[in-house]
């Protein structure tokens, strides 16, 4: 099921309709069968117009999780340009026998995965277009990630470490599912929601400009309450 979420752009550029080249991604008759069927909640044309990703462009994917995202993001890119994809060495292992299927055989061949502690990522500078993080940001707030130092304030790092990789004028884009705005961030992310206002908070931090957002993936039925 999928619940209200919260859809954050920093960016500065224009749009740029790219819709031809994300339908050709997800008519790929390669995709696998569990993707589609998430295809009708997920709205992905609309979103990643909205975030511009096009071809011949360098993204960073954070989070990755099951790759549903990845797969879509290999195709756009096209094969002169590459999407990197970091997983967290803590997390992945929940998500790593679906996400070794996918990549078996090198079947995205425009992607290459970083595995790493979050609290340490290092990331080329300057180096991507786009970075995108989908319905995976609360993760660094779960009491479970013992890898961080402080997990009710979450890992500052994770925010600042996107602002350096990323081109200037470049976008970072984040999908959410959204929690009560007086919930603690770690008591919300239990529920894998994150308040939209803290994230924006986090981004200013890091020195980004909040340029749009959009409420694509709203849903009017949705208290906030439940997990996701």
């Amino acid at each position: 099921m999928i619940t209200l979420f919260s859809l954050i752009i920093y960016s500065a550029n224009a749009a740029t309709s790219i819709y031809s080249s994300i339908n050709d991604a997800v008519k790929n008759i390669n995709r696998p069968t569990e993707d589609l069927m998430l295809d009708v909640d997920r709205k992905h044309p609309q979103f990643i117009n909205f975030f511009q990703v096009t071809p011949s462009r360098q993204v960073l994917e954070l989070f990755a999780g099951c790759g549903y995202f990845t797969e879509l993001l290999n195709d756009i890119v096209g094969k002169d340009d590459h999407v990197a994809v970091y997983e967290d060495s803590m997390w992945y292992n929940y998500s790593k026998l679906d996400s070794d299927k996918r990549h078996m055989g090198k079947r995205l061949k425009n992607t290459h995965t970083v595995i790493s502690d979050m609290k340490t990522l290092n990331l080329p500078k300057e180096k991507y277009d786009t970075a995108l993080i989908v319905l995976g940001l609360h993760d660094i707030y779960i009491d479970e990630q013992k890898s961080l130092s402080d997990n009710k304030h979450g890992n500052t790092h994770l925010f600042y470490t996107p602002y350096h990789s990323v081109k200037s004028g470049g976008v970072i884009g984040i999908i959410e599912h959204v929690a009560k705005t007086d919930q603690q961030p770690n008591i919300s992310a239990e529920l894998h929601r994150l308040n939209s206002k803290l994230i924006t908070k986090h981004m200013l931090t890091a020195r980004f400009t909040l340029e749009a957002s959009s409420d694509l993936l709203a849903n009017a039925n949705d208290a906030h309450t439940q997990t996701v």
